[in-house]
């Protein structure tokens, strides 16, 4: 078990480009997961029609591409042929708060996203099998992953759900995979009620570390 003492000075490194590489048959056909996605293989991919939950789709891969290059970015995709139907991204933490308070084993889980004609098929749920219930992929048990939910992020429209259900269907949602509610004082987050911040510890995540990240959580680092 790692113990770090919140620091600053371990260079963060990305696991080998496609450590996951998995097949997923779906009733549209076969989808690919794979990621981390290198560079040059996501430029040749472009994104669905409806992944458009941020911005128009060829802005948003422009924007993931861009965040691949990064020493910090890590895109994994679910893909038909060249096209992008499900993808989740991962990075330094991007908030205010956090870029404060970042710390080595410190990470976002930035976004996730499905076409809405792809989805109530498994596949975001698939996604973070493959990183988080994978006993070939463990990069993420060294690490602190964080997912802030924010409600303007979430798509009340096309689900139809209020922003409480919608909420808790995040919950349920992130929880399957060792997510839980984490106390904030972040004024982002607590501007709305439904907000979240969620976390998954690692197992390999030292105990400094968790006293370091909740120290920061309640503004006191």
């Amino acid at each position: 078990m790692q113990e770090s003492n919140g620091s600053t000075g371990t260079e963060f490194q990305k696991p080998p480009y496609d450590s996951v590489k998995n097949m997923m048959p779906t009733t549209l056909g076969k989808l690919l997961i794979r990621g981390p996605v290198a560079p040059e293989n996501l430029e040749k991919y472009s994104l669905a029609e409806g992944l458009c939950c941020f911005r128009p789709p060829s802005q948003q891969h422009r924007a993931i591409l861009d965040l691949s290059q990064e020493k910090d970015g890590l895109i994994f995709t679910a893909t038909l042929a060249n096209i992008i139907v499900s993808y989740v991204s991962f990075q330094k933490p991007d908030y205010p708060w956090w870029q404060k308070r970042c710390f080595p084993y410190l990470i976002e889980l930035g976004s996730i996203e499905t076409d809405p004609n792809w989805r109530n098929m498994g596949i975001s749920k698939a996604l973070l099998e493959n990183l988080f219930k994978n006993s070939n992929f463990q990069f993420f048990e060294d690490f602190i992953v964080i997912a802030v939910q924010f409600i303007q992020s979430w798509d009340l429209i096309n689900t139809g759900m209020s922003p409480w259900a919608y909420r808790q269907f995040m919950l349920d949602f992130f929880n399957k995979f060792d997510f839980v509610t984490w106390e904030t004082v972040d004024p982002e987050i607590r501007e709305h009620p439904c907000n979240i911040l969620l976390a998954r510890v690692g197992v390999n995540t030292g105990i400094k570390d968790i006293k370091h990240f909740t120290n920061c959580c309640l503004g006191i680092n």
